[in-house]
């Protein structure tokens, strides 16, 4: 017999699947039109009201809605540094930061370098 607190931990883990899934295909959509990914436009794309989204993010990824669709475009650029020759302007746009500016002051506040400082490092390594 499954015991009450295996039964919420699979469906926490269900509902998370759920989001990250959900947040991969949304933000397909952004890199595909190169717009900037908003949290109000993602909590539309899952016809929720956003102050609903707010609350249940936090509680089954752990970090705001803004931060989580912050993180996934972080790695998504860090992908596209690592492995195409494409400007970090066009990275910019390609990862759904809508401009240049933007992506440069999360990346180094997420990453403690610049984009370009970043595919320095990881192309001196290859």
């Amino acid at each position: 017999m499954i015991g009450i607190g295996t039964q919420q931990t699979a469906r926490h883990e269900a509902h998370r699947q759920r989001l990250e899934a959900a947040a991969e295909f949304y933000l397909r959509t952004c890199y595909g039109s190169r717009t900037a990914a908003r949290a109000d436009e993602f909590a539309e794309y899952l016809c929720l009201a956003r102050p609903h989204l707010s609350r249940i993010v936090p509680r089954i990824i752990g970090v705001a809605v803004s931060d989580f669709l912050r993180n996934k475009q972080l790695a998504y650029a860090q992908q596209l540094l690592r492995t195409t020759p494409l400007s970090v302007e066009q990275i910019a746009l390609a990862s759904a930061f809508g401009t240049g500016w933007t992506f440069h002051r999360c990346f180094k506040a997420s990453f403690g370098v610049t984009p370009a400082e970043y595919r320095r490092e990881v192309t001196k390594c290859e």
